[in-house]
C-alpha cells in the first residue's frame, strides 16, 4: 500500500511538471530541428515535431533531476522499485567505469539505480562524476547526500569544479582501484573544436567528437568500459548494459550508446538543443 502511494504520487507529480512545459524555448526548438534535419536527414515537419518532444523530454529531465536533489525519499524508492527496469550488470574483475549520455532522465535514473546496486552488493563503491562550474544545481549538497546514503542510496558526488580535475580522477582512480564503479556521462561536455585527445563518433551522416576523460580513467585504472543507456517507455525507465568493453576500444563503446539511442527515438538526447556551436 505504501509503494502504491508513492507511485501515486510520483506520477502525479510527474505529470504536473509536464503540464506547466507548455511554453518553449524558440531559440532551443530551433536548435535541434536544425540538428534533427541536418544529421538525421528528417524531413522538416518531422524534424520540428521531435524537436517539440525534445523540448517535452527536457522537462521531464529535469523534474527527475529535481527529485533527486531534494524529492522524497519515499518516493524515489517506489521510483526505482517499481519505475526502473535494471538488468544483471556484467561482472568485471574490479571496477568498472559506467558511461551513459544525457538521455531522457538518465543523469537521476543511473545514479539512483547504481547506488541501489552498491548497497545490495552488486558493485563496491559507486560514485558519479560530474562538473558544476556552468551550473551548481547538478551537484548534491552533503547533507543530501548523506539522507540518501542513510536511505539505501549511497554515492560519492565528484565535482571537478570543487575538487579540480586533478583532485575529481584522483578520488575516482582510488575508487576504481578498490573495484569500484564511476559514472561518466560522456556527452557532459563536448569538447572544443580544436581539441587534441576526442573520440570519434558517427551522428546518422554527420559526426561528432565527444572527451576522452572515460577512456583515460579506464585505461588508467585498468578497468573495462561499461556502456548504460535508460530507455524511457511510458512511465517505465529500463536500462539496457552493452558488453563491458576495453579502453582501447572506447570509440566502439561510445559509439554502440549513440547506435542504441537515436535510430529508435532521437528526441530524449538533450543535446540535440544543446548551445555549444561546434555540434
Amino acid at each position: 500500500m505504501l509503494q502504491d502511494a508513492g507511485w501515486a504520487s510520483y506520477l502525479a507529480a510527474r505529470r504536473a511538471a509536464l503540464a506547466s512545459c507548455a511554453d518553449a524555448d524558440p531559440a532551443s526548438i530551433g536548435r535541434a530541428e536544425q540538428r534533427l534535419a541536418a544529421y538525421l536527414g528528417l524531413a522538416p515537419q518531422d524534424a520540428r515535431r521531435q524537436a517539440r518532444r525534445n523540448h517535452l523530454l527536457a522537462a521531464d529531465a529535469a523534474f527527475h533531476d529535481q527529485l533527486l536533489g531534494s524529492g522524497r525519499i519515499d518516493i524515489l524508492r517506489t521510483l526505482i522499485d517499481q519505475g526502473a527496469r535494471v538488468p544483471a550488470l556484467p561482472r568485471t574483475a574490479g571496477g568498472s567505469v559506467a558511461i551513459s549520455l544525457h538521455y531522457g532522465p538518465a543523469t537521476s535514473i543511473l545514479p539512483l539505480c547504481l547506488a541501489r546496486a552498491s548497497r545490495t552488493g552488486q558493485i563496491a563503491a559507486f560514485a558519479v562524476i560530474q562538473n558544476s562550474h556552468r551550473d551548481p544545481a547538478v551537484m548534491l549538497s552533503p547533507q543530501r547526500q548523506a539522507e540518501l546514503s542513510a536511505h539505501g542510496f549511497p554515492l560519492i558526488d565528484l565535482d571537478i569544479a570543487r575538487l579540480g580535475e586533478v583532485g575529481a580522477l584522483r578520488r575516482a582512480l582510488a575508487i576504481l582501484r578498490a573495484g569500484g564503479t564511476a559514472l561518466i556521462f560522456v556527452d557532459g561536455q563536448l569538447p572544443p573544436a580544436d581539441a587534441k585527445r576526442t573520440i570519434a563518433c558517427r551522428l546518422g551522416r554527420g559526426a561528432l567528437a565527444l572527451a576522452d576523460g572515460a577512456a583515460w580513467l579506464a585505461r588508467s585504472a585498468n578497468v573495462p568500459l561499461l556502456p548504460l543507456l535508460v530507455r524511457p517507455r511510458h512511465d517505465i525507465h529500463g536500462v539496457e548494459a552493452m558488453p563491458a568493453a576495453r579502453a582501447e576500444d572506447a570509440a566502439r563503446a561510445y559509439q554502440a550508446l549513440i547506435d542504441l539511442a537515436m535510430p529508435s527515438d532521437p528526441a530524449p538526447w538533450s543535446r540535440w538543443a544543446a548551445s555549444a556551436e561546434h555540434f
